[in-house]
């Protein structure tokens, strides 16, 4: 993410497109990211498609905060909320291939308190759910805990409070 130019702060332009789903795990192990068991249903899942031409958006990090919720905020007011910042849903399939572009996260110190909740310092990207399940991941959010990267499927439910610190990755419009 482009942290330097303060009009543009936390926006970034990424590429995704171009690899199968095959060459897509291939290359998050070669760059020696893991993936925990969400992330791998969603991959394995037929509704997960990746686009074999490259596309380019341009991605903003912002919190719950930021956008209005000073207590926090379920999925669906988050949604109601987004065109007033010209933000919305990221493509799934970008959430690989910006794990693979975002190297630099800060380090995760891992703490009981956060169980069921989003770990801090992770960044969640917002996507629409490929499956209207409460019980299948939602989506995928980035971490970095001991040196190591992450690609993480998360699941929660529709009246999930997200904390007003937790940090998403949205598109902008």
């Amino acid at each position: 993410m482009n942290r330097s130019d303060s009009d543009h702060k936390n926006e970034s332009t990424i590429e995704y497109g171009g690899f199968s789903k095959e060459i897509l795990l291939q290359k998050l192990k070669e760059s020696q990211i893991m993936l925990n068991k969400f992330a791998e249903i969603l991959f394995s899942n037929e509704n997960f498609k990746t686009s074999q031409e490259k596309h380019s958006i341009l991605v903003k990090e912002i919190s719950i905060k930021e956008l209005g919720f000073p207590n926090g905020a379920t999925m669906p007011q988050i949604k109601e909320h987004l065109k007033k910042f010209e933000l919305s849903e990221c493509p799934l399939e970008a959430a690989p291939y910006l794990r693979l572009t975002l190297r630099d996260q800060k380090e995760i110190t891992i703490s009981d308190n956060q169980k069921n909740k989003a770990p801090l310092g992770s960044l969640t990207i917002y996507s629409e759910p490929i499956i209207n399940d409460d019980d299948f991941p939602k989506g995928f959010y980035l971490k970095k805990t001991d040196g190591q990267l992450w690609l993480r499927g998360y699941i929660c439910s529709q009246d999930f409070v997200w904390n007003p610190d937790d940090r998403f990755i949205f598109k902008f419009q």
